[in-house]
């Protein structure tokens, strides 16, 4: 198994280990008020992290975005409607947009250093 697909799938872990504390175990820390920002950057990274994993098989951009965007979108909404059964967590469409932006914004960060690093390597 290629290094990149390992690191989409550990994070992968990760973001479930997460959403499995139970609300009242998180600490009060003010950042954590900001929880869309949380989401964004957290499915930003993901969907980075998976779209560098799909390349290992899939070399064309568009595939690899909407696959990308398949992938992480559905993982964040399943990861919503996992938060909805922990004690304490809540689970919203507002989370999942949140996951969603973010997981465009990440792919496309991906696709675009890819893009990059591809015309450096042509020239």
């Amino acid at each position: 198994m290629k290094r990149a697909v390992r690191w989409a799938i550990l994070y992968a872990v990760v973001i479930i280990g997460l959403s499995s504390v139970p609300g009242k175990n998180f600490p009060e820390a003010a950042w954590l008020a900001h929880d869309k920002v949380i989401h964004f950057g957290e499915y930003g990274l993901f969907s980075f992290l998976v779209a560098k994993a799909m390349n290992t098989r899939v070399t064309a951009s568009g595939q690899i975005f909407l696959i990308t965007l398949l992938l992480a979108g559905l993982f964040g909404m399943l990861d919503e409607l996992y938060q909805s059964i922990i004690p304490g967590r809540d689970s919203s469409v507002n989370d999942w947009i949140a996951d969603v932006t973010g997981v465009l914004l990440g792919s496309c960060v991906y696709l675009w250093l890819k893009y990059r690093r591809d015309q450096t390597t042509v020239h």
